[in-house]
């Protein structure tokens, strides 16, 4: 019964989290969208020398042709051709490399679809990263923290000999 209190309380304070976030989303999808078409960049954010995915969904209104990616916000060529997606002739898509000189921050790469429409994909540059990854003392360490091995191996036989006299005590209490 507690349990199922708890999951009724988590989910009414879940209600205005869901409300909230409802007009941000609303309003993300609405951002790329210029003339009825729409765009995106997958992933949304990367670093220079990365591989991005630029998709754009052009409108039926458009007609039929041919889309390209104005890559000049990025460093890239001026018009970089998109390919069409199997089955969909009006959804493109094309993969490109950021170059490694392009600018930290937000890109909004513009993607001409047929028929003068267009649609503004976001992508979030950011920068190298540098130095490697804290990941404490782990087994690619060149040094070993013996303290800290030791005190593991100690809170695990703490645990074990817990377990094992749990374990005894139950089972002698069963057979009286």
């Amino acid at each position: 019964m507690r349990l199922l209190r708890y999951a009724a309380v988590a989910a009414l304070l879940a209600i205005p989290v869901l409300v909230a976030a409802a007009p941000a989303s609303y309003a993300a999808t609405i951002a790329g969208r210029s003339g009825g078409s729409t765009a995106f960049a997958s992933p949304s954010t990367a670093a220079p020398g990365q591989r991005v995915m630029f998709v754009a969904d052009c409108s039926p209104a458009a007609g039929i042709g041919d889309a390209t990616l104005s890559g000049t916000t990025l460093g890239l060529p001026s018009r970089i051709p998109m390919n069409p997606s199997k089955g969909d002739s009006f959804d493109f898509s094309v993969s490109v490399t950021l170059p490694s000189s392009i600018e930290p921050g937000i890109h909004h790469p513009t993607i001409d679809c047929p028929g003068a429409t267009s649609a503004t994909a976001t992508l979030h540059v950011t920068r190298f990263p540098s130095g490697g990854v804290a990941t404490g003392d782990g087994t690619t360490a060149t040094t070993a923290n013996s303290t800290l091995a030791m005190a593991g191996l100690a809170l695990i036989g703490a645990g074990a000999l817990a377990g094992g006299f749990a374990l005894h005590r139950r089972g002698t209490r069963d057979h009286s």
